[in-house]
């Protein structure tokens, strides 16, 4: 299902850049970047919660099929996934999400653990979903344009461009809102991507070109 591939990809080309030495939302994003790139699981739970932040963007990300499902059907008659109703596709992903976030679970573990990516993607999904994400990473080039801080709140807005690779190509030009919150020892946590509504329909259509290619 295509909500599996999401969270990976918008992870990959969000947390790339960032560069403070006091406390901000952009050093969060740098430690992000640097946890990461050392596959080091422990530093980035410091400023994110992967499970929190896989399922809330599982069901938000749900509910933004589900408003504009007709276009999806429209756009997409050959899959399945789309030729139902908007209600089906709600209760679909209720019933699934367990099982789907035991996949990025197993996406996670994989990436973290360095595995070897597998001659085919069925031979070990979760481990080539894990070093499609690190490709993916590395042909995203991000730029921090504004940071609005509101109290304990902020928002990011980082410009994702990809390189000049066939993976670069893949990711184009995108905008995400990122956003934030500050903890009771003044340390930023991301929390979600607050632009979802207006990425949903290019992730779509990313997704069902993997989807297409390889399954």
């Amino acid at each position: 299902m295509r909500l599996k591939f999401l969270a990976p990809l918008m992870l990959a080309i969000i947390f790339l850049t960032g560069c403070s030495q006091e406390d901000t939302p952009e050093a969060a994003l740098d430690e992000i970047k640097i946890a990461l790139s050392e596959r080091n699981s422990a530093k980035l739970s410091e400023r994110v919660d992967l499970d929190k932040f896989f399922s809330e963007t599982y069901d938000a990300a749900t509910i933004e099929l589900a408003k504009n499902y007709a276009a999806y059907q429209t756009k997409y008659p050959d899959d399945p996934y789309f030729q139902h109703d908007a209600e089906f596709l709600t209760a679909y992903n209720a019933e699934h999400k367990n099982l789907h976030m035991k996949f990025l679970d197993g996406v996670k573990d994989s990436f973290f653990a360095k595995m070897p990516e597998p001659e085919l993607p069925e031979e070990n999904p979760t481990a080539y979903v894990a070093c499609e994400f690190e490709k993916i990473r590395q042909a995203a080039n991000v730029e921090i344009k504004e940071t609005r801080i509101d109290d304990d709140k902020a928002t990011v807005i980082l410009d994702v461009q990809g390189d000049s690779s066939l993976r670069g190509h893949f990711i184009g030009q995108m905008t995400f809102e990122l956003g934030f919150t500050r903890d009771e020892k003044n340390r930023w946590h991301f929390d979600a991507i607050e632009n979802l509504d207006e990425l949903t329909p290019t992730l779509v259509d990313k997704a069902e070109l993997v989807w297409i290619t390889f399954f």
